[in-house]
């Protein structure tokens, strides 16, 4: 059997229990900071890393909580990181991308994330890939990462009766 690859990301998670996600440039998904460590990187410094590269955020290694490594899908596991933050601090605009790579059909240099936004689990069903929806919509890795960080899982109602969109 082969080894696995491992990518290493962050949830960034607001006091509403949104999840700050990135748009993947070229495609439709959008994503958390994540991606493949180096050899040698321990896993939290290649989270941060990549936080830092994609949406140019850095934060203490004391402030992250360890959610542990996850089957991502066959041949990579994800090790992932949750932050809590204040979304008055942390905002989607401010948000801006380092990382670049060469367009697949213009060849032209482009960053990897070139949106921002703080998603609710309605819109995260929608937004996410199936493999990152699976594993934090699926596996309740988000609700467990949120009450880790002692921050309320929204209500499925907005108290009329209906369904919160």
């Amino acid at each position: 059997m082969s080894a696995k690859f491992l990518s290493c990301g962050l949830l960034i998670i607001n006091e509403r229990a949104e999840l700050l996600v990135g748009h993947s440039t070229g495609n439709e998904h959008w994503d958390l900071p994540k991606g493949l460590i180096e050899p040698g990187e321990a896993p939290i410094d290649c989270a941060l890393r990549e936080t830092h590269e994609e949406f140019g955020l850095a934060f203490e290694p004391a402030s992250l909580i360890n959610l542990g490594r996850h089957a991502y899908y066959r041949g990579k596991d994800l090790h992932l990181f949750a932050v809590g933050v204040d979304s008055t601090e942390i905002r989607p605009e401010q948000c801006t991308c380092t990382s670049y790579f060469p367009h697949y059909r213009t060849g032209e240099s482009v960053p990897e994330v070139d949106a921002y936004a703080w998603a609710s689990d309605v819109s995260l069903g929608v937004r996410l890939a199936a493999s990152m929806r699976r594993l934090l919509l699926g596996r309740s890795l988000l609700i467990q990462a949120r009450q880790l960080l002692g921050v309320p899982n929204p209500s499925p109602h907005d108290g009329t009766g209906r369904l919160a969109f």
